[in-house]
């Protein structure tokens, strides 16, 4: 091999050096050595440390990352957290900080930008007294595809009600090992608010996010996992998106419906938690209160609460919230609390079904405008439904117990909608004591078994066309969903576990690059591996373009890169035909979009197997679009 010329060596280690600058320690934890330290970032990669100690603020930091920053690390010194599953906490508050702000503002505002990595870790947020901060502990907002909050504890410590973390823009990224401690039963833990910015939208409502697709099963979401909630867990509202999964909770989750100016929260995933309540009868409570959007809520442990999921619509009547009439507002959904129904939804009739941003409603066409009576919609240029695709709840394999209290009515899912909503059109359900009755046969509910047990025949939703029953398939962790009428399609695979995020120090994990269209999103997707994530596992392995586009990527194939060993790929239909088989001994192969007769395949969502000759598996999904 030919050698570098010494001087180039030492260039390099030069740039390497200058990028990766030594860390920068605040000689304090006081806001204003803080505050110092970070007006020191200058470098493309940054540390932070905050040292032992316990301070007071009263006053807030305001801290825009600077653009020639792309990853930066604010790390205290350790903190109270949670451990693996939420189900305890381990450590002590090493740098603690009390924010006690009159004006209610954060403690901590980070702005970040497209292009930019944030981690928050190992800090104690403890709210002051006098402060009930309105937008949270620590706020963080922006654009970017790389935040992860961990190894935090939020406590509320007296306060009337915690607000921990709240997330603005376009945010993606994780909270994890985190110890959400409040003594008021009242608090939003996190507040999933980010999908105000979704895609570039400037209106600041989660318009854009409405217009997007469900992404589930994808990083396209704020995930909170291996998080321990002692008290409220999370608000979510104007087109956020969520995934809670692998934690310990006791309070409740709220997914906000369209009010005031805001849209309702766009979709959450809910799934493999531990939920537990001795102490309390909470007659009215459920673990999740679903006023919005489509919902995955499967594998959870329940005891002690009335029911697992509740559906409501808000905007029935003004038990909750005053809807202003159009076009000075949203108005109500159907006739029976002023006799007047609202354009914004489907119909004018008595129950407006569908109603705007209801449980059960996904993707519809893009609101513009950011107030009323300017808010319309942009394919019509007035206020008019816009046309949100059926986009059903499902709940599978959760475990309920009514912990003793023995309320009148209990179980895994609540219709509250005074007949709005339907069984087995806009939700569907599992099967046993507290769910459908009877045993799957495909036309019903949510069956669950292994894949080779599917109903050769199943009952799509209306029309025939739409999300109808679905199949949790426990060998391939895999939902499937009829649609259309008995044919099967692979509609659902939770996204990595641990969150990629959490498998790097920096904080750096799947890149995804977000387009300015609200259609689509173009992602090299890191697909969870086999046992093991270490040296010779799957756990790196990525597929790029995804999705691959005609317009963009023709004459391109689709790469699959970081393989190890002998590698078999087998890619599939998503009503699990087998299109083509891919064997390769190098670390990449690429397929060029067609099937082993030769053809060209068409457009579509494909499912992928990889597997080596050590026995390790990923999979994942693609898409194909002409």
């Amino acid at each position: 091999m030919r050698s570098l010329p010494i001087f180039y060596c030492l260039f390099s280690l030069f740039a390497v050096s200058r990028a990766q600058a030594a860390p920068i320690n605040a000689t304090d934890c006081s806001q204003a050595a803080v505050q110092a330290a970070l007006n020191l970032v200058t470098a493309s990669s940054a540390v932070v440390n905050i040292p032992i100690g316990g301070c007071t603020w009263t006053s807030n930091i305001n801290y825009t990352i600077p653009s020639n920053n792309t990853s930066l690390i604010i790390q205290g010194a350790g903190a109270e957290s949670a451990i693996t599953g939420g189900a305890g906490t381990a450590g002590t508050d090493q740098t603690a900080i009390t924010v006690n702000l009159s004006n209610d503002q954060p403690g901590l505002t980070v702005t970040i930008a497209v292009g930019q990595s944030l981690r928050i870790t190992g800090i104690a947020f403890i709210l002051g007294a006098g402060d009930v901060p309105a937008h949270g502990l620590v706020e963080i907002n922006g654009t970017s595809n790389s935040v992860r909050i961990d190894h935090c504890h939020f406590q509320a410590n007296g306060g009337a009600g915690l607000e921990g973390v709240e997330l603005d823009g376009d945010l993606l990224g994780v909270a994890d090992h985190d110890f959400f401690d409040s003594t008021n039963a009242v608090s939003n833990d996190l507040r999933f608010f980010n999908g105000s910015g979704w895609n570039g939208d400037s209106g600041g409502i989660g318009s854009a996010s409405w217009a997007d697709t469900d992404h589930f099963g994808s990083n396209q979401f704020f995930f909170a996992e291996d998080d321990d909630f002692t008290g409220g867990t999370s608000d979510c509202v104007l087109g956020g998106r969520y995934v809670i999964r692998h934690s310990t909770l006791n309070g409740q989750v709220y997914n906000h419906g369209a009010n005031d100016t805001s849209r309702g929260c766009r979709a959450a995933e809910f799934y493999l938690n531990t939920w537990t309540n001795t102490n309390v009868n909470l007659s009215g409570g459920a673990v999740e209160s679903d006023n919005s959007g489509p919902m995955l809520v499967w594998g959870n442990t329940v005891s002690g609460i009335r029911w697992v999921v509740e559906l409501a619509i808000v905007r029935q009547s003004n038990a909750t919230y005053a809807e202003n009439a159009p076009p000075n507002g949203w108005g109500y959904c159907g006739t029976a609390q002023t006799g007047v129904a609202s354009p914004w939804d489907q119909n004018t009739d008595s129950t407006g079904y569908a109603c705007l941003d209801s449980p059960g409603r996904g993707a519809g066409d893009l609101l513009t405008g950011s107030t009323f009576p300017t808010i319309v919609n942009s394919t019509t240029g007035t206020q008019t439904w816009p046309h949100q695709a059926l986009d059903p709840v499902y709940a599978w394999d959760n475990t309920y117990s009514d912990g003793g209290f023995s309320y009148s009515t209990e179980g895994i899912l609540s219709d509250d909608t005074n007949g709005n909503l339907a069984d087995n059109r806009d939700y569907y359900q599992q099967f046993g004591p507290y769910g459908e009755s009877g045993t799957f046969n495909g036309t019903t509910g949510v069956g669950q078994g292994l894949s080779s047990a599917i109903p050769a025949t199943c009952s799509a939703g209306p029309g025939g066309n739409t999300p109808g029953v679905g199949y949790w398939a426990t060998d391939t962790n895999t939902l499937n969903i009829c649609n259309p009428t008995n044919t099967w399609t692979v509609y659902y695979m939770p996204y990595t576990y641990p969150h990629p995020l959490t498998q790097g120090s920096g904080g750096t994990g799947t890149t995804t690059t977000t387009t300015t269209t609200t259609t689509t999103t173009t992602t090299t997707t890191t697909i969870p591996g086999g046992s093991g994530a270490g040296a010779g596992s799957l756990s790196a392995v990525q597929v790029y373009p995804n999705p691959w586009r005609s317009d963009k990527h023709a004459g391109s194939p689709i790469t699959f890169d970081q393989l190890n060993g002998n590698t078999t790929i087998k890619i599939f239909t998503d009503s699990a035909h087998l299109v083509k088989t891919l064997n390769t001994s190098n670390t990449a192969v690429t397929w060029d979009l067609t099937n082993d007769s030769g053809s060209t395949v068409a457009s579509g969502i494909y499912v992928y197997l990889v597997t080596n000759d050590q026995g390790q598996k990923a999979r994942g999904k693609l898409a194909v679009i002409k």
